[in-house]
């Protein structure tokens, strides 16, 4: 499928037992930058395009439950350290998680939510109170590792600092243990920060020396390779629903954004007959609460079976969709997803 790339955060890394390490004094991987993807919606009018997206599954179609963790914020060699809150960290990611309504976000990192539990222990009635241990627990767990670096280049007038993160993510079932997926790290290099010395003292622009403008560029690098990785769940992790009728070019289904939809989103319909699944057009998806709006782009011309459906809907309507199983299951990341 064409797609159109945009800035952000595609560095190939091999991942084992080993730990992957940033080449932090490397000038070749510097502009080395994992991107976003976002389904070019152009593409999806032709009729090579219209095909399911891998990892779909009509029984999984509702947001998943997770627990995201930072296993560890780490300082590659020569990097320029500071002191770093993983908990900020930490935050970062469960808000950008719960940000794209595809999961049931249960955070771990709620300050405010322990200080609820001691004021309605000693302040409200019983009856009503939070009590501790009736949390929920996720269906999988979130676990991810962030390296943090530097790299620092000499110019003739001045002097550049560049922030630079590797965020890798693994997916587990919290049961088992069982690895479900691991995601391919991710690369992020911030655009170089001036600043200006002599004979090692510090004259102006970015200061190194100062301990919360460390924290603040080290933070913006971490949170855009997060973004990344984020929009990576929401392509790995399609989310859909039931078609449940049909008038004119338009169409209804059975999810929203309580089962994981967003913002307008480009989908794929699908005839689901006895196990086969057949791509029969492709569409937009527009949600409200429990269900969705949508609106066709086009119908797969050169298949038969999409030809059959064509047909049938637009004479039958609702009746057809009461006896057979259309889908609509959503492809890549939402094209006016804004970061």
């Amino acid at each position: 499928m064409k797609k159109l790339v945009t800035g952000v955060a595609v560095l190939s890394l091999l991942v084992g037992c080993q730990t992957t390490q940033l080449k932090i004094n490397s000038e070749a991987d510097v502009e080395s930058n994992s991107q976003i993807t976002r389904v070019n919606k152009e593409a999806l009018y032709e009729n090579e395009n219209i095909e399911l997206p891998s990892n779909y599954d009509v029984r999984a179609f509702n947001k998943m439950r997770i627990a995201a963790y930072i296993d560890h914020v780490k300082f590659e060699k020569n990097a320029r350290t500071t002191q770093m809150d993983n908990g900020i960290i930490a935050k970062l990611l469960e808000n950008e998680l719960a940000r794209t309504k595809r999961y049931e976000v249960l955070t771990r990192n709620c300050d405010a939510c322990d200080y609820e539990v001691a004021f309605q222990a000693e302040n409200t009635v019983e009856q009503g109170a939070i009590q501790v241990g009736e949390k929920l627990n996720p269906d999988y767990v979130f676990e991810t590792s962030i390296s943090l670096g530097t790299v620092v280049k000499e110019k003739t007038d001045h002097n550049e600092i560049i922030f630079r993160s590797l965020v890798t993510t693994k997916v587990v079932n919290p049961t088992t243990g069982q690895i479900i997926h691991s995601f391919e790290p991710i690369r992020h290099n911030m655009p170089a920060k001036r600043f200006f010395m002599m004979e090692g003292q510090y004259l102006g622009g970015f200061n190194l020396n100062d301990h919360n403008e460390l924290q603040e560029a080290y933070k913006e690098a971490a949170q855009k390779a997060i973004q990344v990785l984020v929009n990576r769940t929401m392509d790995y992790y399609p989310v859909g629903g039931r078609v449940t009728n049909f008038r004119n070019g338009r169409f209804a289904i059975n999810a929203g954004i309580n089962q994981g939809f967003a913002v307008k989103q480009p989908v794929v319909l699908f005839l689901s007959d006895d196990g086969l699944d057949i791509p029969i057009a492709s569409g937009e998806v527009t949600p409200k609460g429990d269900s969705g709006s949508g609106v066709m782009f086009t119908w797969k011309s050169n298949d038969i079976d999409a030809k059959d459906v064509k047909k049938k809907l637009e004479a039958l309507g609702k009746d057809y969709l009461k006896r057979n199983k259309v889908y609509a299951v959503s492809v890549g990341t939402p094209q006016d997803w804004a970061l």
